[in-house]
């Protein structure tokens, strides 16, 4: 089992409260996987309010019925760079990416934040 901390920030450096979980299914997995089982494991804890949306669910999105749903959304999200994911200070830029899972990992959740006007 390897323990997991995943945080949310902004472009701003704004972090949200950390999430520790314990991954038991395997040790190699893709980014799109690691985005679904982070979907997963939010809804499962219960739906947010408008002050507790993470970086995989911005403020102000529309309401997503299904788990499904907000994993299509999250996904979607990260290919249209509404966030990226960094692991341990190097970002990961396609969803098909691999990944090899070791204890104490840092995973962040990073949404971008567009300028006015730009």
């Amino acid at each position: 089992m390897t323990a997991i901390l995943i945080r949310d920030e902004t472009g701003t450096g704004i972090s949200r409260a950390a999430l520790r979980f314990d991954w038991k299914a395997r040790r190699q997995l893709r980014v799109r996987d690691l985005i679904a089982e982070r979907v997963r494991l939010e809804w499962d804890n219960g739906s947010k309010t408008e002050d507790e949306k993470t970086a995989l669910v911005p403020q102000g999105a529309p309401c997503i019925e299904t788990v499904e749903a907000a994993i299509d959304h999250a996904l979607t999200g990260f290919e249209r760079r509404a966030y990226l994911v960094i692991i341990n200070d190097h970002q990961i830029p396609n969803l098909d990416d691999g990944i090899t899972l070791i204890p104490d990992m840092t995973i962040t959740f990073m949404r971008l934040i567009p300028l006015v006007g730009g």
